[in-house]
């Protein structure tokens, strides 16, 4: 007796094209133009559009091959599309009404036959399903909302429906022919490939040749003069469905459509199309990107170079000592004058305690509160410095309009007290760790407040202090010059810290997945 294994079915073999445009859309999803640049807003609109043409249209059609071909009919608002869909199958299977918007949920309408190649697809995560034997077998007819409707949500769904579809029939009426939003979406329909086919709905008699003639003319500018273009004349108001002799000439239109061949021709027809100009929308949002990426560069050396001026300010301010000018100066002198506590400081002679340490405290004290009145005049220094930064970056970016600079303006600028004191305190602090013990002349925090001062621009005090702890002043004048210039460089990171935030990158991925589409067209 002979046994056999059970042998399970192959899978069907993945298209070719499905790892491209997976990787495509995961590029895409990764490309940020968050820089309010000209043009930045299309090219938003663009970026959406092709991942909606990607979500709706080609990785499903890339999947499953075989599911019908998705006719999508849009206009503006009141055109007469559900009633348009409902006549055809002479059944009600959307809502018609007078109420705007009319069609709020999209409904997809297929044989039963057609059903399980529907099920999972994008389209019926956004339309409801409606089966009608009517429809012919190979066809989804989509009645999608209105393409100017009120509610924001129902223009956006409109425009998803119109990437998912393979063909896209146009209804219009004879008071409604001229509306601009319509005409630019069909324009770019017919750019990126797409199949269509015009309705004019609704017609009087007694204009129906002047209308045809001047909706003829209109599509033959726009390169679809070989459309479709199917009348339906005027049956007065009303929400009930036409008469099938109305509809007579598109319903079998669309019975040819479906045949064993036509279906499958619209859908290469439009696959055609929509691979053609995704490559060009691709290297589009390439160069979108790359203009986000050195917007965002350029901005960055704005706020740098903002701070060179006042970073050289403030070492110079330091350098030749104008935090020690004024105040700090007359209260030296008047400290070191004779019989004042810090006179013995100036003669250079052995210097005692005094009794009980008294005159020591009393130097040091007097060192200490000249040390704060410096240090004032510092923080003012690099307060200024610190301020004249952040102005010159709110200035810089205020200027670079065309790079999205404004928008990145949010935050309120601080004035630098905080920042400056900060600056002064630590390097202060630098300076009590840095002296030794001054001895009988001064106390530790006695020195070293008598080296910031003179370290700050108080020749006099600069010079006591050497001669009680050599070398001291330059290495600590350098450290606060280095600490305050380091402070106004800072200034621009607040604004930085956002800028690089910003999901920009070059567009070299993106150059990258059109040059893939390229291959395989």
């Amino acid at each position: 007796m002979t046994t056999s294994a059970h042998v399970a079915p192959a899978a069907a073999p993945r298209h070719p094209r499905l790892a491209v445009v997976n990787d495509l859309a995961g590029t895409v999803e990764g490309v940020g133009l968050p820089l309010e640049l000209p043009g930045t807003n299309d090219l938003r609109a663009l970026r959406e559009r092709v991942l909606t043409q990607i979500r709706m249209r080609l990785l499903p059609r890339l999947k499953e091959e075989e599911a019908p071909a998705v006719v999508v009919f849009g206009g503006s608002t009141g055109v007469g599309k559900s009633t348009l869909v409902n006549s055809l199958l002479q059944a009600d299977v959307t809502e018609a009404g007078v109420l705007r918007p009319t069609t709020r949920t999209p409904v997809a309408a297929v044989h039963p036959e057609d059903v399980p190649l529907m099920t999972g697809r994008p389209v019926t995560e956004v339309a409801d399903v409606a089966t009608s034997e009517a429809v012919p077998t190979g066809l989804a007819l989509l009645d999608a909302p209105d393409l100017n409707s009120v509610d924001a949500r129902n223009r956006s769904l409109a425009g998803q429906l119109l990437e998912a579809a393979d063909l896209w029939v146009f209804v219009t009426t004879a008071s409604r022919y001229g509306d601009a939003l319509p005409w630019r979406l069909l324009s770019e329909a017919h750019e990126r490939g797409l199949t269509t086919a015009v309705v004019l709905n609704r017609v009087p008699g007694n204009v129906l040749a002047a209308v045809r003639r001047d909706l003829l003319q209109r599509l033959d500018s726009l390169g679809l003069g070989s459309a479709p273009l199917f009348v339906v004349p005027d049956a007065g108001p009303r929400e009930a469905r036409l008469e099938p002799a109305s509809v007579a000439e598109l319903a079998a239109w669309l019975r040819l459509v479906a045949g064993r061949h036509g279906a499958a021709g619209v859908v290469r027809r439009t696959d055609r199309g929509v691979w053609a100009g995704l490559r060009d929308q691709v290297l589009a949002l390439a160069d979108a990107a790359d203009a986000q990426t050195e917007a965002a560069a350029t901005l960055r050396e704005l706020a740098e170079r903002a701070a060179d001026a006042p970073a050289a300010a403030v070492r110079e301010a330091v350098t030749e000592g104008r935090a020690g000018s004024g105040a700090p100066t007359t209260r030296w002198l008047a400290l070191a004058s004779s019989g004042a506590p810090l006179a013995p400081l100036v003669r250079g002679r052995r210097i005692g305690r005094g009794f009980r340490g008294r005159a020591l405290a009393a130097r040091d004290a007097a060192a200490a509160g000249l040390a704060d009145e410096t240090a004032a005049a510092l923080r003012l220094v690099i307060a200024d410095a610190l301020r004249r930064t952040s102005a010159g970056v709110r200035d810089a970016w205020s200027a670079a309009v065309d790079l999205g600079g404004p928008a990145l303006l949010e935050s309120t600028p601080t004035d630098g007290a905080e920042a400056a004191a900060d600056v002064v305190a630590a390097w202060r602090e630098a300076v009590r760790e840095r002296v030794p013990d001054g001895g009988t002349a001064l106390g530790r925090d006695g020195l070293a407040a008598l080296v910031q001062t003179g370290a700050a621009g108080v020749a006099g005090a600069a010079d006591a202090a050497e001669r009680l702890a050599p070398g001291t002043v330059a290495p600590v004048r350098e450290d606060l010059l280095a600490r305050a210039e380091a402070a106004v460089r800072a200034a621009v990171t607040p604004y930085l810290e956002p800028l690089e935030a910003l999901p920009v990158q070059p567009g070299t991925a993106l150059r990258l997945r059109a040059s893939e589409l390229k291959e395989h067209a």
